[in-house]
């Protein structure tokens, strides 16, 4: 398979306004757009997506984030919010998709796009097939932790500000 062709399976619209559409359902309330833009990076993030994937109902951003990893390589632990911050480096790769992404959502009446985001129908990462459902779930998971701060404490602690 060439580069073009994992390039069109990672950045496909339809495929990533599924993985929104898991956070909305996870986040339970109005979101600011602002906030949808933070999901594809981190979910599609191996590292981040792997910590979202062992997360329970309880988790918080530190709890998941500031734990000790074992850096395998190195024989070394390393805090995991130092791989989560390798994830600035993606979010401009992920701005159109995004964008693409929530036009599929309105289009298809999933959200309602207005001050706010509206989520119209949800859906559970469990109905997901085996292959892909890591990524729905860690979407869920995002979206229970970040429903629970400010959008600013999550810009903190990630020591970024993304403009929008």
């Amino acid at each position: 398979m060439n580069i073009q062709h994992i390039e069109t399976l990672m950045y496909n619209p339809f495929f990533l306004s599924k993985i929104i559409q898991c956070f909305l359902t996870g986040y339970k309330k109005e979101s600011t757009l602002k906030i949808v833009f933070y999901v594809l990076p981190i979910v599609m993030f191996k590292d981040s997506r792997d910590r979202l994937n062992q997360a329970r109902s309880d988790s918080t951003l530190r709890s998941i984030f500031m734990k000790e990893v074992k850096f395998e390589d190195y024989s070394a632990n390393l805090n995991s919010k130092f791989s989560l911050s390798q994830v600035t480096e993606l979010f401009d790769d992920y701005i159109e998709p995004t964008k693409l992404s929530i036009i599929i959502l309105q289009n298809q009446k999933k959200i309602q796009l207005g001050a706010k985001v509206i989520l119209l129908e949800k859906l559970a990462y469990q109905n997901m097939p085996p292959s892909i459902r890591e990524y729905f779930k860690s979407a869920h998971y995002l979206g229970q932790i970040l429903s629970n701060i400010e959008v600013t404490e999550f810009e903190n602690f990630l020591e970024i500000k993304m403009e929008t």
